[in-house]
């Protein structure tokens, strides 16, 4: 179900950034953090799940403490050249999914076909996964040096 923009309220936005931070937060914690009782902000979060709001709450690894300090970004365009046994997209999607150094993939529009997030242990391992994917087309490779998560907040005028 789509929400639109006005169904959350401040009170919402606020909880969301709250879960964003720490999806572990307990509805007590929640709850004298914007001001309702714990069933209350229960209610809430449950509700939010319900209209697909809240997506999914899940554990985010760190890829160098699990021995992938390479964490890199991958900008993937297909060879227009290129033959494909059925669409490239369907060719190309497969791989990804079944190689244990992506971590997420998004198919986009524009110049580029995909970006990838990906984390290897060496730059062997690197290199050998960026050949795989030239055999379909054009890759470029962006060492993430930091990040930020920000999470999605509200529009403007809309706390």
């Amino acid at each position: 179900m789509v929400l639109k923009r006005d169904e959350l309220d401040a009170t919402d936005w606020k909880i969301l950034a709250l879960l964003q931070k720490d999806a572990r937060v307990t509805y007590q914690e929640i709850g004298r953090a914007v001001g309702l009782t714990r069933p209350a902000a229960r209610e809430r979060v449950l509700r939010m799940e319900e209209r697909g709001v809240i997506a999914r709450c899940g554990a985010e690894l760190d890829a160098e403490a699990v021995g992938r300090a390479l964490h890199v970004m991958i900008t993937f365009k297909f060879n227009p050249d290129a033959q494909f046994s059925g669409t490239p997209n369907a060719t190309l999607a497969p791989l990804l999914e079944n190689s244990r150094e992506v971590i997420r993939f998004w198919e986009i529009y524009g110049e580029l076909d995909f970006l990838i997030e990906a984390a290897f242990s060496s730059k062997d391992e690197m290199r050998g996964f960026l050949e795989s994917l030239r055999a379909y087309g054009f890759v470029r490779s962006h060492l993430i040096a930091a990040e930020r998560e920000l999470g999605i907040r509200p529009a403007e005028g809309a706390e």
